[in-house]
């Protein structure tokens, strides 16, 4: 079996566990077919639904480079942003010269 279908948004961002609302299987009598995934997307705010073939299903697929604990846990470590830091940026970011901002692409 080839990697686990990724869920993805029609604006093109992969769909995660925490993004969904709704999860649910269509059953016949003895077992499921379907998997039902209604979600929200986080870039674009758009409601979606996914129906996937169960037997292709695998739950892992929301689950796979989850960046939004990592982004949470980096939050929680660095805390809310403060006045004085955003005047230090802005200062930085009026005095940069055309050949600092050559040598930051040279280097990407």
């Amino acid at each position: 079996m080839s990697s686990p279908p990724q869920i993805v948004c029609a604006c093109g961002r992969a769909v995660r566990a925490p993004d969904v609302l709704q999860h649910g299987y269509f059953m016949t009598r003895w077992r499921p077919v379907w998997v039902y995934l209604k979600y929200r997307c986080p870039r674009c705010r758009m409601l979606g639904q996914k129906l996937t073939d169960y037997r292709d299903w695998d739950e892992s697929a929301l689950h796979s480079g989850d960046e939004s604990c990592v982004v949470d846990a980096a939050r929680a470590v660095l805390g809310e942003i403060a006045d004085r830091e955003v005047e230090e940026f802005s200062v930085r970011l009026r005095a940069l010269r055309p050949s600092d901002l050559d040598a930051l692409r040279r280097d990407l």
